[in-house]
């Protein structure tokens, strides 16, 4: 409460004097009560005249209202005492000690938004493949589609088809998250998802995208990773490059079979 309103009470109910019995918050600092000079106490018996029992009696304190013809000069009084001996007091009192500057909080810095990409998941048998795609259209007659049935047929398995797709960013709202740590947790919770129920031993990832299943940290390097790699929650996983990659440079083809070869047996043995 406020000083100011705090007297304002006071004053409507009619209170004169009064002390706190604990620190009031926002109160303006107040001198204590002037407490009259201790005397030697008289002899048991000798009694104090009473015109000194009468003078005590009538030492005004501090913010008391005297009565009487005498108000005003015992106001002047009480003003006068309270002044002289807030000067020393003030002084006594020692500078308050300079409030360290408070550490600046660094924001934290807000990750850099994933570019946009386009994913689709078929099954093979028992191999599940996803594919770094452009747009949709991969399920119609196209040279990638074709290119990804022959090698489904070289490694015996049956023919692929198609079960969902991933497009990132999930929404259009700017105010998400669009990281690439969010994009992989994002993959991870779709793969885990469509291949719930499915019989699938390996996940064949086609394309620079599909390399979100390890973690973002790997889709920076720009290197394919090697042999198969085990996921959490997914069966383990081999990486190849794009359909199109693999249309226009041979030798990503024969680095395919040689991989290939080395995990087949995973479906040659079913």
């Amino acid at each position: 409460m406020l000083e100011s309103t705090r007297l304002a009470y006071l004053e409507a109910m009619g209170v004169v004097g009064w002390v706190p019995r604990q620190p009031l918050a926002n109160a303006a600092w107040r001198l204590p009560p002037l407490m009259p000079a201790l005397e030697e106490e008289p002899d048991a018996h000798t009694q104090a005249p009473e015109s000194s029992l009468r003078e005590q009696r009538i030492v005004p304190r501090p913010g008391s209202q005297p009565t009487g013809n005498n108000a005003g000069s015992a106001v002047e009084q009480i003003r006068a005492r309270i002044a002289g001996a807030d000067t020393p007091r003030q002084q006594a009192q020692p500078a308050p000690a300079a409030e360290a500057p408070a550490p600046s909080r660094e924001e934290p810095v807000k990750a850099e938004p994933l570019e946009s990409f386009y994913l689709q998941l078929w099954q093979a048998g028992s191999c599940a493949l996803l594919l770094d795609v452009h747009e949709p259209g991969l399920e119609s007659a196209s040279p990638e589609l074709n290119l990804l049935r022959d090698i489904v047929r070289a490694v015996q398995l049956p023919p692929p088809a198609f079960v969902a797709d991933f497009r990132w960013p999930l929404n259009r709202n700017p105010q998400l998250d669009r990281s690439a740590p969010a994009a992989s947790r994002a993959l991870q919770v779709f793969m885990q998802g469509r291949l719930e129920g499915r019989q699938a031993d390996s996940v064949g990832c086609f394309g620079r995208f599909p390399q979100l299943l390890l973690g973002p940290d790997l889709l920076g390097e720009g290197q394919q990773p090697e042999g198969e790699q085990m996921l959490e929650a997914l069966p383990p996983a081999w990486f190849a490059p794009t359909l199109e990659q693999l249309l226009g440079e041979p030798r990503y083809k024969a680095r395919l079979w040689s991989q290939l070869q080395r995990i087949m047996h995973r479906w040659q043995g079913e």
